[in-house]
């Protein structure tokens, strides 16, 4: 069980990947001076030019065990959102959603998903944003705060996307307590 948070929508979510993840051959990650290619990659009978065999990235992280901190560039643009309409955790009623993937929030990472969201709403008169706890198999309760479009602000992408899920045993059930916030044109 882990924390998501992602968007939802009744006009399509189009799926953002992350400019600093991609995946190659092989070959390309060689061309590229990758050099910790597993072992089963480079020998004779593997097919080096197979695509989407090697994850690479172009930045750097650094996890601070002891402090937690996070050190990965702080680009802007850090982040994905990949499709989350079907999975059984996803329990807004609007046709689309997209869940969000980065490794920390940063100002410019959530001003970006705030001018996705906008671009989302010159179709459609709600987005929603929520977190929740995956896994959780009892409807659980949810938390709802309206906003208007113009009063969103990066800091509460980082609010609701750092929310304590709570859950609690009342009489031999969990009951768990998610946030959503449903973003208004007005």
């Amino acid at each position: 069980m882990s924390y998501c948070t992602y968007i939802a929508s009744d006009y399509p979510l189009p799926p953002v990947k992350n400019p600093h993840e991609f995946t190659l051959s092989v070959n390309e990650a060689l061309n590229m001076g990758v050099t910790d290619i597993p072992e089963q990659y480079l020998t004779l009978y593997f097919d080096k030019d197979e695509p989407d065999v090697i994850l690479f990235s172009d930045r750097d992280i650094e996890i601070n065990t002891d402090t937690g901190e996070v050190k990965d560039g702080d680009f802007d643009d850090d982040f994905a959102l990949y499709p989350a309409k079907g999975l059984d955790d996803v329990y807004t009623e609007k046709k689309y959603a997209v869940y969000l993937e980065w490794g920390r929030y940063t100002e410019g990472r959530a001003n970006n998903i705030i001018r996705y969201i906008k671009e989302n709403l010159e179709h459609t008169d709600e987005v929603e944003i929520w977190h929740i706890w995956t896994g959780v198999y009892e409807t659980p309760t949810v938390r709802t705060k309206k906003i208007p479009v113009d009063a969103l602000k990066a800091e509460m992408i980082r609010e609701i996307d750092n929310r304590e899920i709570k859950i609690e045993m009342v009489e031999g059930y969990e009951i768990v307590t998610q946030y959503r916030y449903v973003i208004t044109k007005r």
